[in-house]
Protein backbone atom coordinates (compact mmCIF):
# COMPACT_ATOMS: atom_id res chain seq x y z
CA UNK A 1 0.00 0.00 0.00
CA UNK A 2 2.88 2.19 1.00
CA UNK A 3 4.77 1.66 -2.48
CA UNK A 4 1.61 2.23 -4.50
CA UNK A 5 1.29 5.40 -2.68
CA UNK A 6 4.39 6.56 -3.33
CA UNK A 7 4.13 5.86 -7.17
CA UNK A 8 0.66 7.83 -7.41
CA UNK A 9 2.75 11.26 -5.63
CA UNK A 10 5.36 10.14 -7.71
CA UNK A 11 3.59 10.05 -11.33
CA UNK A 12 1.76 13.51 -9.96
CA UNK A 13 4.84 15.13 -9.60
CA UNK A 14 5.74 14.36 -12.84
CA UNK A 15 2.79 15.63 -14.64
CA UNK A 16 2.48 18.86 -12.41
CA UNK A 17 5.97 19.54 -13.70
CA UNK A 18 5.05 19.05 -17.38
CA UNK A 19 3.78 22.95 -17.28
CA UNK A 20 7.44 24.07 -17.14
CA UNK A 21 8.13 27.74 -17.31
CA UNK A 22 9.18 30.04 -20.20
CA UNK A 23 11.91 27.91 -22.71
CA UNK A 24 13.48 28.20 -26.15
CA UNK A 25 12.51 24.82 -26.23
CA UNK A 26 9.01 23.12 -27.09
CA UNK A 27 7.05 22.07 -23.78
CA UNK A 28 6.24 18.47 -22.73
CA UNK A 29 2.08 17.88 -23.61
CA UNK A 30 1.23 14.45 -22.74
CA UNK A 31 -2.30 15.76 -23.96
CA UNK A 32 -2.07 17.62 -26.92
CA UNK A 33 -4.55 20.65 -26.53
CA UNK A 34 -4.72 23.90 -27.77
CA UNK A 35 -1.15 25.67 -26.47
CA UNK A 36 0.48 23.41 -29.65
CA UNK A 37 -1.65 25.36 -31.96
CA UNK A 38 -0.34 27.49 -35.07
CA UNK A 39 -0.94 30.62 -33.92
CA UNK A 40 0.44 34.31 -33.21
CA UNK A 41 0.65 35.27 -29.42
CA UNK A 42 0.01 39.31 -28.64
CA UNK A 43 3.52 41.22 -28.28
CA UNK A 44 5.20 37.81 -29.88
CA UNK A 45 7.25 37.79 -32.63
CA UNK A 46 5.66 37.05 -35.88
CA UNK A 47 7.48 33.82 -37.14
CA UNK A 48 4.77 32.67 -39.37
CA UNK A 49 7.00 35.39 -41.89
CA UNK A 50 3.18 36.91 -42.55
CA UNK A 51 3.77 40.10 -41.15
CA UNK A 52 7.12 42.29 -42.92
CA UNK A 53 8.09 43.67 -40.14
CA UNK A 54 8.02 40.69 -37.92
CA UNK A 55 5.59 41.97 -35.25
CA UNK A 56 2.54 39.86 -33.67
CA UNK A 57 0.40 42.58 -33.69
CA UNK A 58 -0.17 45.46 -36.08
CA UNK A 59 -1.57 48.47 -35.85
CA UNK A 60 -5.40 48.41 -37.91
CA UNK A 61 -5.23 49.67 -41.74
CA UNK A 62 -5.73 53.80 -41.90
CA UNK A 63 -9.05 54.71 -41.94
CA UNK A 64 -10.53 51.56 -40.49
CA UNK A 65 -13.32 51.69 -38.01
CA UNK A 66 -13.58 48.09 -35.70
CA UNK A 67 -17.40 46.97 -36.02
CA UNK A 68 -19.23 48.52 -32.87
CA UNK A 69 -17.02 50.87 -32.30
CA UNK A 70 -18.19 53.76 -34.87
CA UNK A 71 -19.48 56.21 -32.97
CA UNK A 72 -21.70 58.06 -35.11
CA UNK A 73 -24.02 58.91 -32.52
CA UNK A 74 -23.15 62.65 -31.22
CA UNK A 75 -25.50 62.91 -28.20
CA UNK A 76 -25.34 59.38 -27.37
CA UNK A 77 -20.99 59.54 -27.52
CA UNK A 78 -20.29 63.07 -27.21
CA UNK A 79 -22.73 65.15 -25.21
CA UNK A 80 -23.83 67.01 -27.86
CA UNK A 81 -26.43 67.76 -30.49
CA UNK A 82 -26.60 68.34 -34.40
CA UNK A 83 -24.25 71.85 -34.08
CA UNK A 84 -22.04 70.69 -31.94
CA UNK A 85 -23.73 72.23 -28.70
CA UNK A 86 -23.89 70.82 -25.58
CA UNK A 87 -27.29 68.17 -25.56
CA UNK A 88 -30.58 69.73 -23.82
CA UNK A 89 -31.73 65.85 -24.52
CA UNK A 90 -30.96 62.98 -22.92
CA UNK A 91 -30.64 59.99 -25.54
CA UNK A 92 -33.54 58.30 -26.38
CA UNK A 93 -31.89 54.94 -26.33
CA UNK A 94 -31.51 55.20 -22.86
CA UNK A 95 -35.18 56.19 -22.05
CA UNK A 96 -38.41 54.76 -21.51
CA UNK A 97 -40.82 54.03 -24.09
CA UNK A 98 -43.17 56.89 -21.93
CA UNK A 99 -40.12 59.44 -22.41
CA UNK A 100 -39.01 59.04 -18.71
CA UNK A 101 -35.43 57.67 -17.30
CA UNK A 102 -35.07 54.36 -15.85
CA UNK A 103 -35.14 53.91 -12.33
CA UNK A 104 -33.09 51.63 -12.92
CA UNK A 105 -30.37 53.56 -14.71
CA UNK A 106 -30.33 56.32 -11.85
CA UNK A 107 -29.65 53.75 -9.49
CA UNK A 108 -26.94 52.70 -11.75
CA UNK A 109 -25.57 56.18 -11.80
CA UNK A 110 -26.02 56.74 -7.96
CA UNK A 111 -23.61 53.42 -7.85
CA UNK A 112 -21.13 54.79 -10.20
CA UNK A 113 -21.07 58.74 -8.45
CA UNK A 114 -20.42 56.59 -4.91
CA UNK A 115 -16.85 55.45 -6.69
CA UNK A 116 -15.75 58.06 -9.21
CA UNK A 117 -17.25 61.45 -8.27
CA UNK A 118 -18.14 61.55 -4.50
CA UNK A 119 -14.67 60.71 -3.40
CA UNK A 120 -14.36 65.04 -4.44
CA UNK A 121 -17.88 66.07 -4.92
CA UNK A 122 -18.74 64.44 -1.81
CA UNK A 123 -21.85 61.91 -2.10
CA UNK A 124 -24.44 64.48 -1.21
CA UNK A 125 -22.74 66.41 -4.76
CA UNK A 126 -22.20 69.48 -1.85
CA UNK A 127 -18.03 69.53 -3.04
CA UNK A 128 -17.42 68.28 0.25
CA UNK A 129 -15.93 65.09 -0.46
CA UNK A 130 -13.45 63.50 1.53
CA UNK A 131 -10.71 64.47 -0.76
CA UNK A 132 -11.72 67.88 -0.91
CA UNK A 133 -11.54 67.70 2.78
CA UNK A 134 -7.64 67.14 2.14
CA UNK A 135 -6.95 70.49 0.69
CA UNK A 136 -7.25 70.59 -2.98
CA UNK A 137 -5.71 73.62 -4.76
CA UNK A 138 -9.24 73.99 -6.54
CA UNK A 139 -12.26 73.25 -5.00
CA UNK A 140 -14.64 71.09 -6.51
CA UNK A 141 -18.28 72.01 -7.65
CA UNK A 142 -20.98 72.14 -5.79
CA UNK A 143 -23.57 70.36 -7.52
CA UNK A 144 -26.49 72.37 -6.07
CA UNK A 145 -25.47 75.64 -6.93
CA UNK A 146 -27.28 77.82 -9.76
CA UNK A 147 -25.19 77.24 -12.22
CA UNK A 148 -25.12 74.21 -12.13
CA UNK A 149 -28.64 73.26 -11.17
CA UNK A 150 -29.06 74.80 -15.10
CA UNK A 151 -26.84 73.13 -17.06
CA UNK A 152 -27.83 71.27 -20.22
CA UNK A 153 -27.50 67.43 -19.32
CA UNK A 154 -24.48 67.25 -22.31
CA UNK A 155 -22.40 69.90 -20.11
CA UNK A 156 -22.77 67.27 -17.51
CA UNK A 157 -21.81 64.33 -19.69
CA UNK A 158 -19.34 66.75 -21.17
CA UNK A 159 -17.18 67.51 -17.24
CA UNK A 160 -17.09 63.35 -17.31
CA UNK A 161 -15.94 62.50 -20.72
CA UNK A 162 -13.41 65.65 -21.57
CA UNK A 163 -12.85 66.77 -17.95
CA UNK A 164 -12.84 70.68 -16.48
CA UNK A 165 -11.01 73.95 -16.11
CA UNK A 166 -8.02 72.64 -18.88
CA UNK A 167 -7.64 69.25 -16.08
CA UNK A 168 -8.52 71.09 -13.13
CA UNK A 169 -10.82 67.72 -13.03
CA UNK A 170 -9.68 65.47 -15.77
CA UNK A 171 -11.08 63.15 -18.01
CA UNK A 172 -13.18 59.75 -16.92
CA UNK A 173 -14.14 58.29 -20.17
CA UNK A 174 -11.04 55.63 -19.74
CA UNK A 175 -12.61 54.55 -16.36
CA UNK A 176 -15.98 54.93 -16.60
CA UNK A 177 -18.29 53.12 -20.43
CA UNK A 178 -20.52 55.77 -21.82
CA UNK A 179 -23.59 54.59 -20.65
CA UNK A 180 -22.14 54.68 -17.11
CA UNK A 181 -21.55 58.00 -17.96
CA UNK A 182 -25.25 58.89 -18.48
CA UNK A 183 -25.97 56.78 -15.69
CA UNK A 184 -24.48 59.48 -13.05
CA UNK A 185 -25.68 62.37 -15.55
CA UNK A 186 -29.34 61.06 -14.61
CA UNK A 187 -28.39 60.39 -10.64
CA UNK A 188 -27.11 63.79 -10.59
CA UNK A 189 -30.39 64.93 -12.00
CA UNK A 190 -31.98 63.12 -9.56
CA UNK A 191 -29.74 64.63 -7.02
CA UNK A 192 -30.15 68.27 -7.84
CA UNK A 193 -34.04 67.51 -7.80
CA UNK A 194 -34.11 69.41 -11.80
CA UNK A 195 -35.26 67.15 -14.41
CA UNK A 196 -32.44 65.71 -17.06
CA UNK A 197 -34.71 67.36 -20.08
CA UNK A 198 -36.34 71.05 -20.29
CA UNK A 199 -34.15 72.67 -17.98
CA UNK A 200 -34.58 76.48 -17.34
CA UNK A 201 -30.47 77.02 -19.29
CA UNK A 202 -29.25 79.98 -18.60
CA UNK A 203 -28.56 81.99 -22.16
CA UNK A 204 -25.53 84.44 -22.40
CA UNK A 205 -25.76 87.20 -25.19
CA UNK A 206 -22.36 86.85 -27.03
CA UNK A 207 -22.07 90.30 -28.09
CA UNK A 208 -24.01 92.16 -25.02
CA UNK A 209 -21.58 93.86 -22.78
CA UNK A 210 -23.11 94.69 -19.23
CA UNK A 211 -22.73 94.37 -15.48
CA UNK A 212 -25.53 91.95 -15.55
CA UNK A 213 -23.58 89.70 -18.15
CA UNK A 214 -20.94 89.62 -16.22
CA UNK A 215 -22.41 88.56 -13.19
CA UNK A 216 -24.09 85.65 -15.10
CA UNK A 217 -20.40 84.64 -16.35
CA UNK A 218 -18.79 85.21 -12.91
CA UNK A 219 -21.34 81.77 -12.44
CA UNK A 220 -20.70 80.30 -15.89
CA UNK A 221 -17.18 80.35 -15.72
CA UNK A 222 -16.45 79.08 -12.80
CA UNK A 223 -15.26 82.28 -11.13
CA UNK A 224 -17.54 81.45 -8.01
CA UNK A 225 -15.43 78.45 -7.40
CA UNK A 226 -11.98 80.28 -6.59
CA UNK A 227 -12.92 83.82 -5.89
CA UNK A 228 -15.94 85.10 -3.39
CA UNK A 229 -17.84 88.67 -3.50
CA UNK A 230 -17.92 89.09 0.44
CA UNK A 231 -13.94 89.16 1.09
CA UNK A 232 -13.77 86.04 2.55
CA UNK A 233 -10.65 83.73 1.41
CA UNK A 234 -10.84 80.67 -1.31
CA UNK A 235 -8.36 79.44 -3.74
CA UNK A 236 -7.58 83.20 -5.15
CA UNK A 237 -8.47 86.58 -3.33
CA UNK A 238 -11.96 87.73 -2.68
CA UNK A 239 -13.27 90.02 -5.52
CA UNK A 240 -14.87 92.43 -2.74
CA UNK A 241 -12.83 95.62 -2.85
CA UNK A 242 -10.75 94.57 -5.17
CA UNK A 243 -10.83 96.97 -7.95
CA UNK A 244 -8.73 99.77 -7.58
CA UNK A 245 -6.21 98.31 -4.72
CA UNK A 246 -2.55 97.90 -4.87
CA UNK A 247 -1.94 94.40 -4.43
CA UNK A 248 1.91 92.76 -3.58
CA UNK A 249 2.22 89.83 -6.36
CA UNK A 250 4.81 87.51 -8.03
CA UNK A 251 6.38 90.41 -10.06
CA UNK A 252 5.92 93.21 -7.57
CA UNK A 253 3.10 95.75 -6.66
CA UNK A 254 -0.04 95.87 -8.89
CA UNK A 255 -2.59 98.17 -9.55
CA UNK A 256 -6.13 96.14 -10.22
CA UNK A 257 -7.54 97.57 -13.59
CA UNK A 258 -8.99 96.46 -16.89
CA UNK A 259 -5.35 95.51 -18.23
CA UNK A 260 -4.10 93.45 -14.94
CA UNK A 261 -7.53 91.84 -15.30
CA UNK A 262 -7.40 90.50 -18.94
CA UNK A 263 -3.54 89.35 -18.10
CA UNK A 264 -4.29 87.62 -15.42
CA UNK A 265 -6.90 85.73 -17.57
CA UNK A 266 -5.20 84.75 -20.62
CA UNK A 267 -2.05 84.16 -18.46
CA UNK A 268 -2.65 83.76 -14.89
CA UNK A 269 0.80 83.38 -13.32
CA UNK A 270 2.42 86.22 -14.85
CA UNK A 271 1.67 87.87 -11.50
CA UNK A 272 0.12 85.74 -8.79
CA UNK A 273 -1.35 87.52 -5.66
CA UNK A 274 0.92 86.71 -2.66
CA UNK A 275 -0.43 84.37 -0.06
CA UNK A 276 -2.56 82.42 -3.10
CA UNK A 277 -1.05 79.28 -5.00
CA UNK A 278 -0.49 79.50 -8.96
CA UNK A 279 -3.79 77.44 -9.41
CA UNK A 280 -5.94 79.00 -11.99
CA UNK A 281 -5.25 77.51 -15.80
CA UNK A 282 -5.25 80.10 -18.75
CA UNK A 283 -9.00 81.22 -20.04
CA UNK A 284 -9.55 81.97 -23.18
CA UNK A 285 -12.50 84.45 -23.24
CA UNK A 286 -14.26 86.69 -26.13
CA UNK A 287 -13.67 90.10 -25.39
CA UNK A 288 -17.36 90.39 -24.98
CA UNK A 289 -16.89 88.58 -22.20
CA UNK A 290 -13.77 89.90 -20.90
CA UNK A 291 -15.19 93.47 -20.74
CA UNK A 292 -18.64 92.20 -19.13
CA UNK A 293 -16.55 90.21 -15.81
CA UNK A 294 -14.67 93.72 -15.74
CA UNK A 295 -17.32 95.70 -15.18
CA UNK A 296 -19.42 93.48 -13.18
CA UNK A 297 -16.00 93.19 -10.69
CA UNK A 298 -16.04 96.96 -10.61
CA UNK A 299 -19.41 96.94 -9.02
CA UNK A 300 -18.54 94.98 -5.76
CA UNK A 301 -17.50 97.41 -3.79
Amino acid sequence: MRALSFAALAMWCTLAGCRGGDSESPPVHLIHNMDTQEKVKAYRADTSGVFANGRGMQAPPEGTVAMGHLEEDDLYYRGVDDKGEPSKLFPSQLKNPDNSIPEALALRGENRFGVYCAPCHGLEGDGKGPVASRGLEVPPANLHDEFRKTMPVGKIYSAIYNGVNNGNMASYASQIPVKDRWAIVAYICKLQQVPCENRKIIVIDPNEVSVAKGEQLYKARACVTCHTTDGSKLVGPSFKGLWGKTEATSAGNVVVDAAYVKESISNPTAKVVNGFPPAMPPQVLPAAEVDSIILYLQTLK
